[in-house]
């Protein structure tokens, strides 16, 4: 009976004591695995971290590689300005020397045009007597340009072209025009036959003919045979015809009579 006692006794307080290790050892387990999770959570939260950090190294990677770009972008355009700049100014350079040049030729040039006016001048007096009125006006009006300061020199060049170029002209034109003529005292309008610049007709109110050529000063009559040629090259002068060839009534110069 009393060893029943003490295997009872025994037996509840290793019971008791297995209940209490296991208790505890449980508690252990316990407080293992919440470490253990803390430190997985601990080192999820370190991994997320260091991902952010990668992800922000990678950016500011990045942003400084664009950078880097920009930087390299604005150096080649800052070159490209500083050539275009030196081509700028070396063209001033040369333009301001050509400016020198044109201002010298521009002295030089004066007395040329002058004397071109002065032998076109000579040349209209010493031409058939036609159109003289608009001729010696233009001619004057060119005396009047070369003196004018507010005209400049490559203008005035170009005015006595343009007169060089009307007188030129002439000389490959026929015309009629009426000039008014005193006849016995009465000024009369006759009308006047040019062809080019070598010779002038005149049809008289009586039906005579009268021809000034280039080899002569005077006025001279004109065969009645020419009559009908010189009709036809007034009627083309009028442009009442189409232009056709004629015969005009032209003598020979000094040198073949």
């Amino acid at each position: 009976m009393a060893k029943m006692r003490y295997w009872l006794s025994a037996s509840v307080a290793a019971a008791l004591l297995t209940g209490t290790v296991g208790g505890v050892a449980q508690a252990q387990i316990n407080d293992v695995l919440r470490t253990a999770q803390q430190s997985t959570q601990d080192g999820a939260a370190a991994q997320r971290q260091i991902d952010e950090l990668d992800d922000d190294a990678t950016d500011m990677e990045l942003q400084y590689r664009a950078l880097q770009q920009q930087v390299e972008s604005q150096r080649l355009y800052i070159e490209q300005q500083r050539v275009f700049l030196q081509a700028q100014q070396n063209e001033i350079t040369s333009l301001e020397t050509q400016i020198e040049r044109v201002g010298n030729v521009g002295v030089d040039i004066l007395p040329m045009m002058r004397e071109m006016v002065e032998n076109l001048e000579n040349f209209v007096a010493l031409d058939l007597p036609f159109n003289v009125d608009a001729r010696e006006t233009r001619i004057a009006q060119l005396y009047e340009d070369l003196d004018n300061p507010e005209i400049s020199a490559a203008e005035r060049y170009r005015l006595i072209l343009n007169a060089y170029d009307i007188e030129a002209s002439y000389g490959r034109q026929i015309d009629s025009y009426d000039e008014t003529v005193d006849i016995d005292g009465v000024p009369t309008d006759v009308p006047t036959l040019r062809i080019g610049r070598v010779a002038l007709i005149r049809d008289m109110p009586n039906g005579d003919l009268f021809i000034r050529h280039r080899y002569n000063t005077e006025w001279e009559r004109v065969s009645g045979a020419s009559n009908s040629a010189v009709t036809g090259a007034f009627r083309i002068a009028q442009e009442v015809t189409t232009p056709d060839l004629f015969t005009a009534p032209m003598p020979g110069s000094e040198d073949a009579r």
